[in-house]
Order: C-alpha cells, then sequence, then structure tokens
C-alpha cells in the first residue's frame, strides 16, 4: 500500500510542479493567495484586430498579384516575368488605351502581348523614343547580357533589339564572314565605316533577299528616325532597333544595371564612339526614373553593397556569435568584463577611426576625386564618417574618464542581475523565440503588403514600372496591415521582457536552501507557461499604448517625406517643426517602454492588472529616484557599451576585410555602407542579447523596491548597501 502511495503520488506532484512550479513571487507577496489573470478584454481585443489582419490579406491574396509590383514593363507595356497574350491578361484585345501616372495624357497602344513567362530582368537598351515621361528603351531579357563583363559587346551577334529581332529565334544565323559588314573594333572610325558600308549595300540593292541585310539596318544608327507608331505592329520592321549592349550587374530578382564602375571609366570613350545618340545620361535617367535624384552614385553605392554582399553576411554572423559569447561572459565574469568591454570599445573606436582615415585619403588620392561627381561624393563621404568616428572616440575617452568609478559603483546592481542570469542559464535563449516570430510577421507583413498593394488600379508611365493608384478603402486597408505589424512586433518584444521579469522575480523572492534558491527545475519554462496563461492581456495593453505613439511617429514621417513647401525659408520652418514633433513622439515612446517595462515586474509578482501595476511601479519608483538615476544611467551605459562593442567590433571587421584583402579593395569603391549596413545589424542583434541584462536589472530593482516596501527581507546586504549608497549620495548631490 506504501509503495501504490508514492507510486501515485509523486508523478501527481511532479506534474503539478512542472506545470507551473512554486510560485515564490505570490507566496512572498500574498501567501495563500492564487494567481488570476489579467486584462483578458485586451486580450480579446487583439484576437479580435487579427481577425481583421488575416481579412485583409485574404482578401489580398485572392485579388492581388505582387508581380506587378516586382517586375517592370518593356517598351511595348509588357510585364516581365508573365505571359502577355490576351488570354493570360484577360483582356479582350491588345490595344488598349494607356494613361499616364498623373492623368494628363492618353493614348491607344498595341501592347506587345509576348511571353515572358520565362524572362524576368528587365534592361535598359539605350535612349529612345518618348513614352509620356520615359527616355529610353527597356526590354525583358531571360539573363542579363554581357553580365560582368570588362568591355562594350557591340558586335552585331550581339546586339540586344526590340521589335522583330526582340526574339533571339528571328535573327539571321549567319553575320560572319562573306560580304557582310563588320565592326572589327570599338572604335569611332570602325563605327563609322561599318554604317557607311550597310547604307552603301542598301543603295546597290543587293539586300532584296537576304535578311541579314535588313538585321544590319536595324542598328540605332541607321535607324535614327522614330517611325514606329504607339499602334504599330510589335514585330513591324519599323519597330525593330538594335543596340550594343554596355556591361551589366543583377540586382535582385529583376534588373539588369550597368557596371557603375565600367560606366565610371568609360564614359568618355562612348560618347566618343557613338556621339549625341548614345550619351550615357540615359543610364543615370534610368536610375533615377527607380532611386530617385543622385542615381549614378545610388547605383555605385548599391553596387558595393553587392559587390561585398558575402562579407556582410559573414560579419552579421560574427555579431551573433559574439554578442552571445559577450552575454554570457558577462554573466560568469562581471567585473572583469566591465575591463574588457571599456577596453575593447576604445580599440573597435580606433581602429575603426584609423581604418576609415586611410580609406578616405586613399580615395582624395585617386585621379577620379574631383574629376568624377560621384566618386568625389563617395570620398567625401567617407572622410566625412572618419572625422565622426573621430569626435566620437575623443567623445568616449573624456566620458570614459570622467565615469570610472561610477561605473564600477553601479556593478552591484548588474551582480545580482548576472546572479540569476547563473541560476536561470536557459534565459539566454529567451530572446529566440520574440526574434523568430517577428521574423516570421516579417515576412508575412511584407507578402501580405505586397499582394495588398498590387490590388490597385494599375496605371502605366513608360518608366518600366508601372505605377498603382489606390482608393481610400486600399489606402485604410494598408494603414490597418501596417499598424497590425506595429502592434504586434512590439508584443513580442513584451512578451519576451515579461517572462525575464517572471523568473527574475521568481529566483529573487525564492527561500534559500544551503546557499542555492528553491526555483524548480524549469525556471524558465515555468515562467514562459505563467506568462502566456495568466499575464498575456497586460503584455497586449503595453504593446497598444506603445504601438499607438509609434504608428503616429512612423506616419507624421511619411507625411513629412512627401510634404513640400515651395518658399525655402518655410520649408527649413517646416522641416524645423517636424523634427521636434518627431523627438517629443520619441521621447514619449520611451517613456511608455520605461512605464510598460516596470509594470511588467509588478504584473507579474503580484498578479495585478497594467494600470494597476504601473501606477504601483511608479510609485516605488519615486521612492527610490536616486537609486533609479543610478542604475538607469551608469548600468544601461555599461550594457550601452556592450552593445557599441559587438556592433563596432563587427563593422570594424567588416571594413578591414574591404580595405585589405585584395580580393573585395579592388571590388568596392566606399566600404561606408557595407559597414553600415553590418553596424546597424550587429547593433541590434545585440541589443537583443544586452535586453537580458536591462530587464533583469530593472526587474531586481523593482522587487527591491517591493521587499523594502513590504518588509520581507530578501534583499542580500550587497544591493542593500548599493541601493542606500546611490539614494544618500543623490540627497547629498540635492543639497548642495
Amino acid at each position: 500500500p506504501s509503495s501504490e502511495r508514492v507510486g501515485v503520488t509523486l508523478p501527481q506532484r511532479l506534474r503539478t510542479r512542472l506545470a507551473m512550479g512554486d510560485d515564490n513571487a505570490m507566496e512572498a507577496m500574498s501567501p495563500g493567495k492564487g494567481r488570476k489573470c489579467t486584462d483578458v478584454l485586451c486580450l480579446l481585443l487583439f484576437a479580435a484586430f487579427w481577425g481583421g489582419m488575416a481579412y485583409i490579406v485574404i482578401n489580398g491574396f485572392t485579388r492581388g498579384d505582387p508581380d506587378r509590383l516586382i517586375y517592370a514593363l518593356d517598351y511595348k507595356f509588357d510585364q516581365c516575368n508573365r505571359d502577355n497574350g490576351v488570354d493570360a491578361r484577360g483582356l479582350d484585345s491588345l490595344t488598349q488605351t494607356i494613361t499616364s501616372a498623373d492623368g494628363s495624357e492618353s493614348k491607344d497602344v498595341l501592347l506587345g502581348g509576348r511571353d515572358h513567362s520565362e524572362s524576368p530582368l528587365f534592361f535598359v537598351l539605350g535612349p529612345g523614343p518618348k513614352r509620356f515621361s520615359a527616355k529610353y528603351v527597356g526590354v525583358c531579357m531571360n539573363e542579363c547580357p554581357n553580365e560582368g563583363g570588362a568591355s562594350m559587346l557591340y558586335k552585331p551577334q550581339d546586339w540586344v533589339c526590340t521589335g522583330k529581332y526582340y526574339a533571339y529565334e528571328n535573327r539571321p544565323k549567319d553575320l560572319t564572314g562573306g560580304d557582310w559588314p563588320e565592326i572589327k573594333s570599338f572604335d569611332k572610325d570602325d563605327i563609322d565605316q561599318f554604317v557607311r558600308e550597310v547604307k552603301a549595300l542598301g543603295e546597290s540593292k543587293k539586300q532584296e533577299v537576304t535578311e541579314q541585310y535588313k538585321y544590319l539596318k536595324s542598328f540605332f544608327l541607321i535607324k535614327t528616325k522614330n517611325e514606329c507608331d504607339d499602334t504599330a505592329d510589335p514585330d513591324a520592321e519599323e519597330c525593330s532597333v538594335c543596340y550594343p549592349v554596355y556591361p551589366t550587374t543583377r540586382v535582385g530578382t529583376s534588373f539588369c544595371f550597368p557596371d557603375p564602375n565600367w560606366i565610371t571609366q568609360n564614359r568618355a570613350k562612348v560618347e566618343e564612339v557613338f556621339g549625341a545618340a548614345y550619351s550615357l545620361d540615359f543610364i543615370n535617367d534610368a536610375a533615377k526614373s527607380y532611386f530617385g535624384d543622385g542615381g549614378e552614385l545610388t547605383m555605385r553605392v548599391m553596387g558595393d553593397a553587392y559587390a561585398a554582399r558575402w562579407v556582410v553576411i559573414g560579419c552579421i554572423g560574427a555579431s551573433v556569435v559574439l554578442g552571445f559569447v559577450w552575454t554570457y561572459l558577462t554573466r560568469m565574469f562581471i567585473k572583469p568584463m566591465v575591463i574588457v568591454t571599456i577596453i575593447g570599445v576604445f580599440i573597435t573606436l580606433a581602429v575603426g577611426t584609423y581604418t576609415l582615415y586611410n580609406k578616405s585619403e586613399e580615395l582624395r588620392a585617386d585621379p577620379l576625386y574631383q574629376s568624377d561627381d560621384a566618386f568625389t561624393v563617395i570620398a567625401d563621404v567617407t572622410f566625412g564618417f572618419f572625422f565622426a568616428a573621430a569626435a566620437t572616440f575623443a567623445l568616449y575617452v573624456v566620458t570614459i574618464a570622467c565615469l570610472w568609478r561610477k561605473i564600477f559603483l553601479a556593478v552591484g546592481v548588474i551582480i545580482e542581475a548576472a546572479k540569476s542570469m547563473q541560476a536561470m542559464p536557459g534565459m539566454l535563449l529567451v530572446p529566440i523565440p520574440p526574434a523568430l516570430l517577428t521574423f516570421l510577421l516579417l515576412i508575412y507583413f511584407v507578402l501580405g503588403a505586397f499582394y495588398i498593394a498590387s490590388t490597385g488600379e494599375l496605371k502605366l508611365d513608360g518608366n518600366g514600372y508601372a505605377q498603382i493608384q489606390y482608393d481610400n478603402t486600399m489606402k485604410a486597408m494598408l494603414s490597418y496591415h501596417f499598424f497590425g505589424y506595429v502592434w504586434t512586433s512590439i508584443f513580442f518584444n513584451h512578451v519576451g521582457w515579461m517572462v525575464i521579469a517572471a523568473a527574475v522575480s521568481n529566483w529573487y523572492f525564492a527561500k534559500s536552501d544551503g546557499g542555492s534558491k528553491d526555483i524548480g527545475a524549469t525556471p524558465i519554462l515555468t515562467a514562459t507557461k505563467r506568462v502566456l496563461w495568466y499575464h498575456l492581456g497586460s503584455a497586449v495593453f503595453g504593446s497598444l499604448i506603445v504601438a499607438i505613439v509609434r504608428y503616429i511617429r512612423y506616419m507624421m514621417n511619411f507625411i513629412k517625406k512627401h510634404f513640400t513647401v515651395d518658399n525655402p525659408f518655410c520649408g527649413k520652418l517646416v522641416n524645423c517643426i517636424w523634427s521636434c514633433i518627431d523627438c517629443c513622439l520619441r521621447c514619449f515612446e520611451k517613456i511608455l517602454e520605461f512605464i510598460s517595462r516596470n509594470a511588467y515586474v509588478v504584473v507579474v509578482s503580484e498578479s495585478m492588472s497594467f494600470c494597476g501595476a504601473a501606477r504601483t511601479a511608479f510609485g516605488y519608483i519615486l521612492s527610490n529616484l536616486g537609486g533609479v538615476a543610478m542604475v538607469q544611467t551608469i548600468g544601461d551605459m555599461f550594457l550601452f557599451l556592450g552593445k557599441v562593442f559587438v556592433a563596432m567590433s563587427a563593422a570594424g571587421l567588416c571594413a578591414m576585410i574591404l580595405t585589405f584583402m585584395p580580393a573585395y579593395r579592388f571590388a568596392t569603391t566606399s566600404i561606408v555602407l557595407p559597414s553600415v549596413l553590418v553596424l546597424i545589424a550587429a547593433y541590434l542583434i545585440a541589443a537583443q542579447f544586452m535586453g537580458i541584462f536591462e530587464m533583469a536589472i530593472d526587474t531586481i530593482f523593482i522587487c527591491f523596491s517591493i521587499d523594502e516596501d513590504k518588509q520581507l527581507g530578501y534583499a542580500d546586504g550587497a544591493l542593500k548597501d548599493f541601493i542606500k549608497t546611490s539614494a544618500r549620495r543623490e540627497d547629498e548631490h540635492k543639497v548642495a
């Protein structure tokens, strides 16, 4: 009978303990009182909101076609990467009335009707007949012509054409040998000789039965007049024009753009050979239509980023490893890591400053400096980044010199956070699920937004892209969808904060048993279950108030971007006002995040609703302003240095590879954009790891305030001395 009781009772107790664990915080706050669900109505509101999100996305998937946003339109308004036949388009006829995007012009055109399902890439041939605002001719290709090439492809067999010769199978097979004119070299005299020979061949009437002649006379320097009517057959001879091919590079999955380095080095040569009929300015015009002003500079910077893509990806991956190692070592060796972090930031700033100086001097000494506008801008920007890095380095040295002693004083509360992490090493994994969910949410948002955005009315302007116009319903759906993304991404982050708060508060209020605290076998899993079962509604409430302010700030910046003032003085005044509003909203957002973080500690500790918890936490903060000031300034500064150390190390590694490795040194013009991309990504990754410490520190501080207020006696001597010393020094400073 005794063994039977053990066999039945022990598993039941074990299951109960594994289900929710010992609720140390509730036992300390309210012995014998059970935990309750909080802010249930907010959770129901969140579920209803997501029902609306699902409806909008389903509507987009049903009616939308994202290819209209991704793939360009050729010179006959056929879309790349799809079949443009009458049946495939769902049209009655290929003759359609096309209206410009601004509605100022309309005309009847005969669409090409070609099947481009195997040709996703848009390639700009050259300057051509104006179609609305377009100044160039574009075609769809299955691969980028002359991709990675080192010279212009000028021979007839390499041309890319419109009209009948758009399709390669329509071209004559034999273009070499015999009496057919050839272009022997990329030289003005040879090109002019070729043009004269083709024209002479036509005058002698030897071309009567030769397809080769018809093809050769389609060269753009021979067929200079625009005789192709908008309603002409797509394969009409007058619509067939052929162009040479400049070196290209693939951008994404849908564009072939000129190699910016080749364009810079060979612009003069190309214009000398082909004359004004083929000025490479059309390439910059094409880039401007996609990137705005400064198109050539943008192309070159993007080319640098593309050439360095594997270095960027590798350095971002290194930042993940470095962030994990930094957090782990800080958890184990807090005081040595303070010194290591301070010295590490010093070294990375020094190396980064030197690397930028070295690269800026190299660029400014190049012959292209002051002779090529885009290259000059890149060199000057690199020098500007060097100056900013030098100023940051000097400011850092001064700041550390002034706050050296205070940093080590604040280590006291960080040590308590490290103790909790030593007891619960699984806390290092807490940021991973929210990060993965946020990543999946981003994919959902982008896909949904593409489908929703593609349901609008298509307006064609001949620039390669179509413009889509939306009615008010579509605009409201996109706004709703975007707010859902903002709210949900913040919610995932706040749930992670709450799990850390639940785990640390349970550890803080746990009773010691032989020097170690009884927190159960799976404290992180227990805290997660507790948050998901009881307090998810509070996370919804806290994330909602932050999301509203952040959404307003995003919308204000969107309006600012599209708001123009003709008067320069008024424009500067309006920009100043917009910046002040944005700054105020950003500060308000940070205040709400601070209140939410501290409120979550009270929610999981006392099972209180969000509003009541926020009020209680605010009271605890007011009663310990000195400790709050020290923890929030010095403690957060140390963690900020940790983020900077990880970010600067990864960015510095990227900059050094691009500067000193020959394979990348000569493949890129500037190291700025790749390094900045790594810096931003690495900082965001480091922030996820440092956020564990930040939330643990905030939780311990609020738990200490609760402990002192209720006279529970859980705080050890070191933590109590630190808080009291900080408060006393703050009071002495006020008196002085």
